[in-house]
């Protein structure tokens, strides 16, 4: 749903972003065939990683095959083929992205909500959970009220707005898992979440202050992010990444060493690389200056 969990693509050896394309595409195909064709629309770089993580933890083999699909209909291209993790990666991405819109809708007043409907419309033609995965509904729609209710009340906490994301992430993450799988996955994914959060509030830090929408950064630093601010959320970000790699550590990676190999680069290369990727974006120094002069202009005004 977010967009941020990628690999660092030159690092990667050739036959490992083979895979990593054939993984993508198999969960698009996935998705297609066990969530309803629209909910290829919400398919995300996370979800993929997602599945490269239970299949690091799971028995089962995975395998690749041919196939065409509705974006590549003429030319065959090399996919995973349908296996457990693929499925569960599908099934729990389109999960979060039916109650997401409805909560969207929700906490939406005016035209923001009347886009937010317009949105919504895709969660209607999403194919209902399957009983086996009711418990997990019920927990991310926990999760995600206690997330609405900390936005709504313009919480300040980062800690508590994190945490809560966290949870989310890494009740999704080790559901179904036991033992020592369940305890990693757990773990990695919790702080995983609390990244994602982060450097989502990170991303949007303009355009919300803009749009006047919820941020809890913007709620502790204001109209502008200096530099020791940056610095301060790029150390939050690495310690957290480093608590994730530690959990991903343990993991027996034994006749898995490709999958190994795409996951610590996403990890080590990938994700670190993002938060260079925005803050070096254009668009976002465009929309820090404007804000920063308009916040001037007003200091201005009231200093008169």
């Amino acid at each position: 749903m977010f967009g941020y969990i990628k690999p660092d693509i030159p690092q990667l050896k050739v036959v490992d972003y083979e895979l990593y394309k054939a993984t993508y595409c198999g969960l698009c195909k996935t998705m297609g065939k066990k969530t309803g064709c629209l909910s290829n629309l919400t398919l995300s770089y996370d979800f993929a990683f997602l599945a490269f993580m239970r299949m690091a933890l799971s028995d089962h083999k995975y395998e690749t095959k041919m196939g065409r699909c509705i974006s590549h209909p003429f030319k065959k291209r090399p996919m995973l083929s349908l296996n457990p993790s693929l499925e569960f990666s599908a099934k729990s991405s389109t999960i979060l992205t039916r109650l997401k819109l409805k909560d969207n809708i929700n906490d939406s007043h005016g035209l923001s909500k009347l886009k937010a409907k317009i949105k919504g419309i895709v969660s209607v033609l999403l194919k209902k959970t399957d009983k086996s995965l009711k418990e997990l509904e019920l927990k991310i729609k926990e999760c995600i009220d206690d997330l609405s209710k900390l936005e709504r009340e313009n919480s300040t906490s980062i800690d508590k707005t994190a945490d809560t994301f966290g949870r989310l992430l890494s009740i999704v993450g080790s559901y179904g898992l036991d033992g020592i799988n369940e305890r990693i996955a757990k773990e990695a994914c919790y702080h995983l979440g609390k990244w994602i959060y982060v450097i989502d509030a990170y991303d949007d830090y303009y355009d919300d202050i803009k749009k006047k929408s919820y941020n809890v950064l913007v709620n502790n630093y204001g109209a502008d992010l200096n530099e020791d601010r940056i610095s301060n959320i790029k150390c939050a970000l690495i310690l957290e990444l480093e608590q994730m790699s530690k959990s991903i550590e343990l993991i027996d990676f034994t006749e898995k060493s490709d999958i190994e190999r795409i996951i610590k680069n996403i990890i080590y290369l990938g994700m670190p690389s993002e938060f260079e990727r925005i803050t070096k974006n254009e668009k976002r120094q465009k929309q820090r200056a404007k804000i920063l002069k308009k916040h001037t202009e007003v200091q201005n005004e009231q200093s008169i």
